[in-house]
């Protein structure tokens, strides 16, 4: 057996050990997640500095880097940008998780319904399988919110399935941020401004357009994969055929369907999940690109913070990498890269003005194969408006 599925099975019992002292100490409420476990779960995981608690001092400091971020922003992409109704949040580890399960409550609510649907009308196997499906859930979202509560720096937060909602969130979780500037050696303030113009390059993208449409398109992707999720839950689809094509897909290197989160993947699924994968590719790409470019000119010694940066990732260790896969996080990292090389092509080939036709609409956007051909976009798009 190799050391990676000796990884992956001890990864998969530790989990289940956890999840069964659970049932066994409480009753546990009936749903598709558990989420005072997954909250649990993700705390445990990410540790949180004793008494860390943002100051009034750090957040008005964050606002005033957030502005500078988001003119730098509008000057480069030739865009007029404000902060806004953006909220600026300087949050804790423990704050972020909190976050973002509110996010995943509200993404997996049709889910969830769907979910208790079927199980009232299952016999005992089908309870028992239900079981399983709860805490394999569970578990998944607990242990991701746990390792990414631990290394995530920032995060542009859109209500992206409530239509009415004319807030954002511009999220920094600082424990993390001073812990990564002092491991890598680099300025406090200068990591701070290269994740506020990250995250401002996020808000530019979903504020283009007349008027915006990248918030409805990406929640029609997420609900057609949703909606998918229900079919396949109400059909009684079994998950062992998927299990088996997951794990050949992981012992061969074969990152398109690797990960504990791609186990429910359908067909179906897997289709809409490459559209997603396409945008958040030149979605990240482009961010970088920006970042990089703004980046140079407001803050200081931007090269020697880029340079350790990027030794910073290089230096993951084997087991971090393990874990990348077993939650299907290296295809993120992967996005980061390929996206930044389609970007940096188009712009090389056409210029910034034609590169920032991509967030004009949906029609514009790359596919995912296009995203690793630059050269035949820009072929298409250029037929396409004439």
């Amino acid at each position: 057996m190799s050391v990676r599925r000796v990884v992956v099975w001890v990864g998969v019992a530790a989990l289940a050990a956890v999840a069964g002292t659970a049932v066994a100490r409480r009753r546990v409420p009936e749903g598709l997640v558990d989420w005072g476990l997954a909250e649990r779960t993700a705390r445990r995981l990410a540790g949180e500095p004793v008494g860390w608690r943002a100051s009034e001092e750090l957040t008005g400091r964050y606002g005033s880097i957030v502005r500078k971020s988001f003119a730098a922003v509008s000057e480069y992409t030739g865009a007029a940008m404000e902060v806004g109704s953006d909220e600026v949040r300087v949050l804790g580890r423990a704050d972020w998780i909190d976050a973002n399960l509110v996010n995943f409550e509200r993404l997996l609510a049709p889910l969830a319904v769907a979910y208790g649907q079927t199980r009232a009308g299952s016999g005992a196997l089908g309870r028992v399988a239900a079981h399983g499906t709860r805490y394999t859930v569970t578990a998944q979202i607990g242990l991701l919110l746990g390792y990414l509560g631990r290394r995530v720096l920032g995060q542009y937060d859109i209500p992206i399935l409530d239509a009415e909602a004319e807030w954002a969130g511009i999220y920094f979780v600082e424990p993390n941020i001073a812990r990564v500037a002092a491991k890598a050696g680099v300025d406090l303030e200068a990591l701070r401004m290269w994740v506020a113009l990250h995250e401002a390059t996020h808000a530019y993208q979903f504020r283009v357009g007349d008027p915006p449409w990248l918030r409805g398109y990406t929640a029609g992707l997420i609900q057609d994969y949703l909606a998918e999720a229900i079919r396949a839950l109400e059909s009684g689809e079994g998950l062992g055929e998927r299990l088996r094509d997951m794990w050949r897909r992981f012992d061969t290197d074969d990152p398109s369907g690797s990960g504990l989160m791609r186990l429910a993947l359908t067909d179906g699924q897997a289709e809409s999940l490459g559209r997603i994968q396409a945008l958040m590719t030149v979605m990240e790409g482009f961010s970088n690109h920006v970042m990089r470019a703004t980046g140079r000119t407001v803050i200081p010694e931007y090269e020697v913070l880029e340079r350790r940066m990027k030794a910073r990732e290089e230096a993951r260790g084997a087991s971090s990498r393990v874990l990348n896969r077993l939650l299907g996080l290296d295809l993120k990292l992967e996005q980061y890269k390929v996206g930044e090389a389609f970007v940096e092509k188009v712009v090389e080939l056409r210029g910034l003005e034609f590169m920032n036709g991509v967030w004009e609409g949906a029609a514009l956007l790359p596919s995912l194969e296009e995203t690793r051909d630059a050269k035949a976009w820009v072929a298409r798009v250029e037929e396409e408006i004439g």
